[in-house]
């Protein structure tokens, strides 16, 4: 008799366990996380409505997967949201610098930016940010997007 409870004991566990759904394993994404330092990016006056500002981009990959940046965008924003200049480069902005285009996963990039804009005196007292967004494809192929946005701030003289 306790043969033949056992028995059926392992016919019902191999029947119970073939009904369970088999879970498909997700791959993993590249995920590009942004910062920029210093925060608030200081805008240097140069006379008139021009200003330098300088400061370092970080790129860290945090998904588990390299990625490849495909472009990236610096905006200089107002009022914390109104676009008043905006340029777009290409990977070839970074990797003519000396630096890869690519990270790979868990690993991360820091390069140093510069640039001179023309922007209006009293939008940097009015709550003047800027915006910095990539556009990558992971090693899988998938595209994604990441952006980080930061104060903007006149040093008193």
């Amino acid at each position: 008799m306790s043969r033949s409870i056992l028995a059926l004991a392992a016919v019902l566990g191999l029947f119970g366990c073939s009904g369970l759904p088999h879970e498909q394993a997700v791959p993993l994404r590249g995920r590009l996380e942004l910062s920029v330092e210093p925060n608030p990016i200081v805008a240097h006056p140069l006379g008139r409505d021009l200003y330098e500002l300088n400061f370092d981009i970080i790129m860290r990959e945090a998904g588990g997967v390299g990625v490849r940046i495909e472009d990236f965008t610096v905006e200089a924003m107002a009022f914390k949201s109104v676009v008043v200049r905006s340029q777009t480069f290409p990977p070839s902005f970074i990797t003519d610098r000396g630096y890869p285009a690519s990270i790979e996963a868990g690993k991360y990039l820091r390069f140093s930016f510069s640039k001179r804009w023309t922007l209006p005196a009293a939008l940097l007292l009015s709550g003047a940010s800027a915006r910095v967004e990539a556009r990558t494809i992971d090693d899988n192929g998938v595209r994604g997007r990441s952006t980080v946005k930061v104060g903007v701030v006149v040093p008193d003289h």
